[in-house]
């Protein structure tokens, strides 16, 4: 291929993001491909091993050169310099459809955990603070102006059961996205016996995903997850902008640490 033309269509700079996702992918295929005795007990050590050295040295070890296209492509190439002519037997039965697919599956479901577990600690938080504060009374506004009286824990409860759907929605997204598309193959799986349960299993997907073409060719999952994390960066961005209100001088109901706050570069204050 034409070097320009390579390097516009490579993800490289993002397939690193995919790296560990990969290697985990490919040791779960060999240790099945093994386990149904479609490769030799031999070749899937030697694979298993050159996947280990990689994984220790990370993905500044591999040769990222725009013609591989991408980084499966790499970490392939890279696996039977190591593992000579048994390591291209480690793509048998599979396609980078379905790798590709596996390999953002893993991904999308790690960083939906990493969210969930942090919005987790976030409605800790409220919770106490709320706890802390039933009794304390404050104005509760419309259009900015006073309206009725209300109390702090109230106020931050209203943002915890809206900060609650959302948790709800990434929990949505994380299961839809739990499932493996692994022995799909290019459309219509393979004519090996993988055992797909297996790799399931072996990665911890919550089930398989049955149809073999759907599973290579829908992204939906991620755009649920960000259309779901959109909804929730809203609601955050409504907590924030409150906090920013009510340290100003107007309001004057909360003071921001220093350690949170930043200077401007020309006004006092």
């Amino acid at each position: 291929m034409d070097e320009e033309a390579a390097r516009y269509i490579s993800p490289l700079a993002f397939d690193r993001t995919l790296f560990e996702y990969d290697l985990l992918g490919s040791m779960a295929h060999v240790l099945m491909l093994q386990e149904e005795e479609i490769i030799p007990r031999a070749d899937a050590a030697k694979i298993l091993k050159a996947l280990m050295d990689l994984h220790r040295a990370g993905p500044e070890a591999l040769h990222m050169d725009p013609k591989y296209e991408d980084i499966h492509m790499a970490i392939e190439a890279s696996v039977i310099e190591k593992a000579g002519e048994a390591g291209g037997r480690m793509h048998t039965a599979r396609s980078r459809n379905d790798q590709v697919a596996l390999a953002l599956r893993m991904w999308v479901r790690d960083e939906l955990d990493r969210c969930i577990s942090l919005l987790c600690r976030l409605e800790g938080t409220l919770l106490h603070l709320a706890a802390r504060h039933s009794g304390t009374v404050m104005p509760g506004y419309t259009h900015l102006q006073p309206a009725q009286p209300t109390t702090l824990a109230h106020h931050l409860l209203a943002h915890h059961d809206a900060l609650m759907r959302d948790l709800d929605r990434l929990g949505d997204a994380y299961r839809r996205a739990d499932l493996n598309p692994l022995g799909s193959g290019a459309l219509s799986t393979s004519s090996f016996p993988v055992n797909r349960e297996r790799t399931t299993s072996l990665l911890g997907f919550g089930g398989v995903l049955e149809n073999s073409m759907d599973a290579v060719s829908s992204r939906d999952f991620i755009l649920e997850a960000l259309a779901a994390l959109a909804m929730t960066m809203v609601d955050m961005g409504r907590l924030v902008e409150e906090l920013i209100l009510w340290q100003s001088r107007e309001f004057g109901f909360i003071e921001l640490s220093n350690r949170f706050a930043s200077t401007s570069s020309i006004m006092p204050q």
